[in-house]
């Protein structure tokens, strides 16, 4: 039998929505990382094979092979619901729903249909009364749909039409940014829903054509608009969905929220009032056009400072987003004002500057004045008075080198690097010695070859000041500081540095004072020296305890650092 123009017309319809639908699977293919993607592939590609394989079975008046091809199309029509569900759950920011036992059980129906319509003719519960019932020259059948099989197609639909409604919750709860490509989406399933009820409740003047497949070139028109033509994956609801839930509106800094492309695609109301740049009027905008730099450069930087802000200065916490599966779907920048700390520290800065500079210099006139002083004087009251002179004045400039090196130690990028643990400590010995303390610094290193990572600069510095911490507050003219170093027991590669003196036991409160990490009006340490160790230490990443055995044991542990 010869078709006519309408039965050609109608197969080519049915081939051309099969052209179209692979096509967009292959375009589909290039996305498939991003969320939803990979779910409508399966959508599409059973779109291409229901009309395929029923272009090619209306050529086909064979009963037997009428009936196979039949059977191919009947699974097909039962795939595609379920598959777009899972697309829009997964879109939306659902896609942990995909893992649970109540999508496993939806996709359980089409499974089943596809094992009982290929072992229909043994028990009919699919369809029965099968027969070649042609119209317009093609070969068109007849059946009756039995109720596993009227169930498995309304559960197909049932599926797609719940997907539709996550795909307009979208479009409700985040506004344009969606709405062009959600309502392609929504609107391209309702050909397709309209052949497929029409041929299954027997509705029109030609109920054995089935309509489904010529209605799906506006089906895959429609995608390929949504998907190509605005680039629906650029950006997707999962971002927005996913942010809500780290609690964007419960955040009172500026939060930027950015899609897997770094485009910008929400912002709270801090974020719109601190940049008032007409790029987030809408969405998705360009994060260099709104923060003057490209998302890896303000990581790198860590801070921001808006020109239309009046100087403010933000640091910028970066978060990536994952939905509840574990996939990327973006990240949050989180703007935190921190204009006054870094004003503190500059005001401190030059305060401690220009104090520094100005004590050592005045003390410089004082020293001088009151040795000659104590040189002229004849009357003994008047040398030592002057002696005293001297003495406070060498004091205070001991604190205010020490205020120097407080702050190199607070500013140092630390230079991890393997050194030997002994020469260190050989350094620290002969620089104790040059500085002219009478002193006796009595060390061991076990095993004499021990070697650590870490940085020789805090390392010296921190052993220096212990020991000059030692012998300042030696009660004794020629005191002892005895310095052991072993391997620590819980880890190989770590140091324990064991520092005794024969000293009176250090103050709690100066111990309490460097536990707290802070000075307080009623609680504060007399001397910068233990501040020093203190930062040294925390540089190091190591770790001090404070005891008393005879004198003051101070054991601190070094671990190694990475390069």
């Amino acid at each position: 039998m010869v078709p006519g123009a309408l039965g050609v017309g109608f197969v080519v319809a049915s081939f051309g929505a099969a052209v179209g639908a692979l096509s967009l699977v292959q375009y589909l293919y290039t996305q498939r990382a991003n969320p939803g993607a990979a779910w409508f592939m399966g959508n599409m590609a059973s779109v291409a094979v229901f009309c395929l394989t029923y272009g090619l079975a209306l050529l086909v008046f064979d009963p037997t092979v009428r009936a196979a091809l039949a059977a191919v199309v009947f699974v097909c029509l039962t795939f595609m619901g379920p598959f777009f569900l899972a697309f829009g759950l997964d879109y939306t920011g659902r896609g942990d729903l995909i893992r649970t036992p109540l999508f496993g059980a939806s996709m359980a129906v089409p499974v089943l249909s596809a094992g009982l319509t290929a072992t229909n003719a043994v028990h009919g519960l699919v369809w029965t009364d099968f027969q070649i019932d042609p119209v317009f020259g093609l070969a068109t059948v007849t059946y009756t749909v039995q109720p596993w099989g009227v169930f498995a197609l309304l559960f197909s639909l049932g599926t797609a039409a719940v997907g539709s409604l996550l795909l307009v919750g979208a479009i409700l709860s985040y506004g344009a940014l969606y709405r062009r490509e959600a309502t392609a989406i929504i609107l391209s399933t309702v050909p397709p829903s309209v052949g497929g009820s029409l041929w299954l409740f027997s509705v029109g003047p030609v109920p054995q054509l089935h309509l489904m497949a010529p209605f799906m070139l506006v089906h895959v028109a429609l995608d390929a608009y949504a998907f190509v033509g605005t680039h629906m994956f650029e950006t997707n609801p999962a971002t927005q969905r996913t942010a809500e839930r780290t609690g964007l509106d419960s955040l009172s800094d500026p939060v930027l929220v950015l899609d897997a492309e770094g485009q910008i695609v929400q912002a709270n109301d801090r974020a719109r009032a601190l940049f008032s740049a007409p790029a987030l009027d809408s969405f998705p905008a360009s994060l260099e056009a709104v923060l003057g730099a490209p998302l890896e450069t303000l990581r790198e930087r860590g801070e921001l400072s808006p020109e239309a802000n009046g100087g403010a200065t933000f640091a910028l916490s970066y978060t990536p987003l994952t939905d509840p599966s574990g996939d990327s779907v973006g990240s949050m920048l989180v703007l935190y004002d921190i204009t006054e700390q870094r004003r503190r520290e500059q005001q401190l800065g030059v305060l401690n500057r220009v104090l520094r500079h100005n004590l050592r210099n005045e003390m410089t006139v004082i020293s001088g004045y009151a040795e000659l002083l104590e040189s002229n004087a004849t009357d003994p009251t008047h040398v030592t008075q002057a002696k005293t002179i001297v003495d406070a004045s060498d004091r205070l400039n001991a604190i205010a080198e020490k205020a120097r090196t407080f702050e190199e130690v607070q500013q140092r990028t630390t230079q991890p690097a393997a050194l030997s643990v002994a020469d260190v400590l050989a350094d620290v010995v002969t620089e104790t010695a040059a500085a002219g303390d009478d002193a006796t610094v009595d060390w061991t290193v076990t095993p004499p070859s021990l070697r650590l990572r870490t940085d020789e600069v805090v390392l010296s510095l921190l052993l220096r000041n212990l020991v000059q911490n030692a012998v300042v507050h030696a009660e004794t003219p020629d005191p002892t500081v005895t310095i052991t170093v072993t391997r620590s027991a819980s880890a190989d590669d770590t140091a324990r540095f064991e520092i005794r003196d024969q000293n009176d036991p250090i103050p709690d409160q100066e111990i309490q004072t460097l536990r707290a990490g802070e000075e307080t009006p009623l609680q504060h340490g007399q001397g910068i020296g233990l501040w020093i160790v203190y930062w040294c230490v925390q540089q190091l990443h190591a770790d001090i305890r404070f005891a008393y055995d005879d004198g003051n044991v101070l054991i601190v542990t070094v671990p190694p650092m990475t390069p």
